[in-house]
Order: C-alpha cells, then structure tokens, then sequence
C-alpha cells in the first residue's frame, strides 16, 4: 500500500503539471482576446474620428459653395434694374447667409467632436500600447513557465515508470481503472471511519481492513481504494 501512495502522490502531481501545461495556451488566448478586443476599439475610435473630420470637410465645402451662391447673388444685383428683382436677390442672399450660418455652428461643432474624438483615440492606442506591452510580457513567462513544466514533467513520469513496476499488477491494475475512471485519486484516506473522498461511513470491517494494507479494500459507495495508517 505505501508504493501504491507514492505511486499516486506521484501521479497527483504529474496531473497538475499537465493542468497547468494545458491551462497556459488558454490563459494566452484569453489575453491575446482582450488585446484584439481593444484593437477593435482602436479602429473604432478611429473611425469615429474620421467621420468627424468628414463632417468638417463637408462643411467647409458647402460653405465654400453658400459663399460663391452670394457673390453671384452680389454681382446679378448689380445688373439688374428692378427693385423687386433686388428685393428678390437680397431673400436669397439672407438665406444664403443663414445656411452659412447653420454650416459654420455644425463645422464648430464638428471640430469640437474631432477634438474629442483625437484624445479618445490617442487614450485608446496609449492603452493599446500599454497591452501589448503586457501581453508580451506574459506571453513570454507563459512560454518560460511551460518549457519549466514541461522539463519537470519528464523525470517525473519516469519516476513514475519506476514506482508502477514496484507495485503488484493487479493491484496496479485496480489502481489505475480507479484512477482513470475518478478522474483523480484512486486511494482514499479513511478519516474518522468515513472514507476521505466521498466522506460516508465505512463499516467497523472495513476500517479495520484498511489498516491491514495486505490487501485492497473499497469503498462500498465511491469504489476508491481505502487506506489508513497502521
């Protein structure tokens, strides 16, 4: 029964190398999500960025226009003879001039848009910077962390090579149909007469059975392997 414990303290601890070997590619892909993630807001910011600075151009070209319409408004006014053909170009130069005005508060308002849009976007490529940086960073301890794993995992399965050819095969055997159904320990401490995985109560039998080690006793409800100290 003790090779059969150092067999599984042994095979504990190659299983938690092995979840942390397979948790390191996850964890990676999760930062590397979150990095794309604020890329993805980057590219928004840009782009609202962009549409302001649109607008700012539109603007200034339908100003641009509104303000060519009124000279010519100024110069047909100098041609003309009429007065209500005068009265009729000054309507259309004072609607000309209040479209420029309309044109000149939505430019404002554009630019102040653009001066906001240009800090959030310049926050958002600071903190995009400050990310990667991060990730980097992780990414390559992750890389560290798994080549360390990955050198401590070799002897340790050799160890346990060694351990299971100590141990008689059909116990071995049991053991390890245990184990691979459980998902974990195959060899249960009984603590107090219960038996330490599953915590039900063992019989007087089998308490006193485990304590004898010359042979398997289970758990009537788990099917764990029982053991106690002598």
């Amino acid at each position: 029964m003790e090779r059969l414990l150092e067999l599984q303290e042994c095979d504990l601890e190659i299983a938690r190398l092995r979840r942390e070997m397979e948790d390191i590619p996850r964890r990676k892909a999760q930062m590397e999500s979150a990095l794309d993630a604020q890329k993805a807001r980057v590219a928004e910011a840009d782009r609202a960025l962009l549409d302001a600075q649109a607008r700012i151009r539109r603007a200034e070209g339908e100003i641009a226009e509104a303000h060519a319409q009124e000279r010519k408004y100024r110069e047909q006014q100098l041609q003309i003879k009429s007065n209500d053909e005068y009265r009729a170009l000054e309507s259309q130069i004072a609607a000309v001039k209040s479209r420029v005005s309309a044109l000149e508060d939505d430019e404002l308002a554009a630019m102040d848009e653009a001066d906001r849009l240009k800090a959030a976007a310049a926050e958002q490529k600071a903190e995009l910077a400050r990310q990667a940086e991060r990730v980097a960073a992780d990414v390559a301890d992750f890389l560290a962390r798994s080549k360390t794993l990955g050198d401590g995992l070799a002897p340790l399965e050799a160890d346990r090579a060694a351990r299971a050819a100590e141990v008689d095969p059909d116990w071995l055997a049991r053991y390890e149909r245990i184990a691979a159904k459980g998902g974990g320990a195959a060899v249960a401490l009984v603590e107090h007469g219960t038996c330490g995985h599953c915590h039900m109560k063992l019989s007087p039998a089998q308490a006193v059975q485990a304590r004898r080690h010359d042979q398997l006793v289970f758990c009537d409800f788990c099917g764990r392997i029982l053991y106690a100290p002598a």
